[in-house]
């Protein structure tokens, strides 16, 4: 398996309830578990170990009236030499309790060293 299944795997069980793809996504099952600094705007800095970090995350933290249906992945774009994967798409929520949903834009920039995800920045 090449280092972007993981992610595609993830991306695809996003909002279908498939945790351990999401983990996977996120921790890449490496010898060690990978650690994710979590940069909030009130600029406190976390370390969390990957498997703890929300797939949610990944979006922006979603209001409590909204989850998560589905994930559309429209472009998929790596770059070896720049060892970077650019992702995007849109994601739909909806409102708890009713029909009502909506689509919301996404674009992922991946980055990777020695064979492990580096960092995930959110567009």
């Amino acid at each position: 398996m090449d280092l972007l299944e993981p992610i595609r795997r993830g991306y695809h069980a996003l909002g279908l309830g498939a945790d351990e793809d999401v983990r996977a996504m996120l921790d890449q099952s490496g010898p060690e578990p990978a650690c994710w600094e979590i940069h909030s705007l009130d600029v406190r800095v976390r370390s969390r170990p990957a498997g703890e970090v929300a797939a949610l995350d990944l979006f922006g933290r979603l209001p409590a009236q909204y989850e998560l249906v589905h994930v559309q992945v429209r472009s998929w774009s790596p770059n070896e030499r720049h060892a970077r994967l650019i992702v995007g798409g849109s994601y739909r929520v909806q409102v708890r309790g009713t029909p009502e949903a909506f689509d919301l834009p996404f674009s992922h920039v991946w980055s990777f060293a020695n064979g492990r995800v580096k960092d995930v920045h959110s567009a």
